[in-house]
C-alpha cells in the first residue's frame, strides 16, 4: 500500500481533516443523508491504517475545554505541553448548511460521533461576499458549538488560486482583489476570533499558479495580520501546487512561531513525492494533512480523476 510504502516520512503529520473525496463520501452521505440505516464505512484512519512507528503520535484526547494549541518543534500541544492528533472532518460551506436547514449543534454532535476531535470549515470568497453578515451568521455559532463541544475549529478560506492575480481554474468572479478580500477577511475573523482558543486559522485552502517566493512572502504578510488583530492561535500555511509542495519551507519558514503547514494529498499524487513534498519538512515542522482521500474505483462517477483510489 502506499501509505505504508512512505509511513517512515510521516513523523508527527498531525491527521486528519477530510475535504472533496473524503468530505463527499463521509460528510455529504453520512450527515447531510437523514437515513440512518445505511452508515458508511470509515476508510481509514492514522490509528487503523498505519503501523506503530517510532515518534509519538500524541494524543487525540484535548481536555474538557478546548485550550490553544501552540507549535513545539515538529509537534502540535495544548497548554500542558501534551501532543495533539488532530482528527477531523470537513462539511459544505456554512452558508450552504444553512440553506439546507443543517446548521445546528445536532450536525456538529454527528461529526463528533465519528471520531473527529477537529472541524474545517470552508469559507467560499463568493458567499463570504454574498453576505455582509457571514462571520456572525455562521462562523460565530459553528465556533461556538464546536467549543461545547471540546473540538477544534480550522476557519479555511476556501479559493485554489493565485491570491496576487486571482486567476485559478476554480476562481469565482467575486469583483474584488483576492488580496484585498483576504486581507478583509482575516483581519476581521482575527480580531472576532483572538479570544477563542479552539480556534485555527488555515490562510488558503490551495495557493495554486504562484511560486514559493511569491507565496512566503503572500503568507507571510497575512499571518502578520493576524497576529495585529492580537490573535495567538495556531496559523495554518499550505504549500504550493495546490497545497502539495512544502519543500520550500525547508529554506524558509515562515517567522512565526506558531505556524504549522498543510499538504493535500490524493491518490494520483505518487508516494515517490510525497518525502520531497511535505516528508522532510515534518521532521522539524508540524504538517497536517487537510485534505486527503478518494473515490473508489469500483463506483467511480467523477470527473475529476485524480480522486479516483482505493483503499
Amino acid at each position: 500500500m502506499i501509505i505504508e510504502k512512505r509511513i517512515n516520512i510521516i513523523i508527527t503529520v498531525v491527521m486528519v481533516v477530510s475535504s472533496f473525496a473524503i468530505a463527499s463520501y463521509i460528510i455529504s452521505y453520512h450527515f447531510l443523508n437523514n437515513s440512518e440505516q445505511d452508515t458508511p464505512e470509515i476508510i481509514a484512519s492514522q490509528h487503523e491504517a498505519l503501523p506503530d512507528y517510532p515518534i509519538n503520535r500524541g494524543s487525540t484526547q484535548i481536555g474538557s475545554v478546548p485550550t490553544m494549541l501552540k507549535v513545539y518543534e515538529n509537534r502540535i500541544t495544548n497548554d500542558v505541553n501534551s501532543n495533539i492528533l488532530l482528527k477531523g472532518l470537513m462539511p459544505p460551506d456554512l452558508m450552504v448548511l444553512n440553506d439546507q436547514n443543517r446548521l445546528n449543534k445536532a450536525f456538529f454532535e454527528r461529526m463528533k460521533s465519528a471520531g473527529a476531535n477537529v472541524i474545517r470549515f470552508p469559507v467560499h470568497p463568493d458567499l463570504w461576499i454574498k453576505n455582509a453578515d457571514y462571520l456572525e451568521d455562521y462562523i460565530v455559532p459553528a465556533v461556538s458549538w464546536a467549543n461545547e463541544l471540546n473540538m477544534y475549529a480550522i476557519i479555511d478560506l476556501h479559493y485554489i488560486g493565485n491570491i496576487l492575480t486571482g486567476s485559478g481554474n476554480e476562481m469565482p468572479k467575486i469583483g474584488i482583489h483576492l488580496k484585498e478580500l483576504s486581507e478583509d477577511l482575516w483581519a476581521k475573523v482575527a480580531s472576532r476570533f483572538k479570544d477563542s482558543p479552539n480556534v485555527i486559522f488555515e490562510i488558503c485552502n490551495e495557493p495554486a499558479s504562484i511560486n514559493a517566493e511569491q507565496w512566503f512572502n503572500c503568507a507571510r504578510n497575512l499571518v502578520e495580520l493576524i497576529r495585529k488583530q492580537g490573535a495567538g492561535q495556531m496559523v495554518i500555511v499550505g504549500g504550493i501546487q495546490y497545497s502539495q509542495n512544502l519543500s520550500w519551507v525547508k529554506e524558509k519558514p515562515i517567522p512565526d512561531n506558531n505556524v504549522a503547514y498543510a499538504s493535500h494529498i490524493y491518490p494520483e499524487h505518487n508516494s515517490s513525492n510525497w518525502e520531497g513534498w511535505f516528508g522532510d519538512i515534518s521532521a522539524y515542522k508540524p504538517v497536517i494533512v487537510t485534505e486527503w482521500g478518494f473515490i473508489d474505483e469500483n463506483r467511480n462517477e467523477t470527473k475529476q480523476q485524480y480522486l479516483v483510489g482505493n483503499k
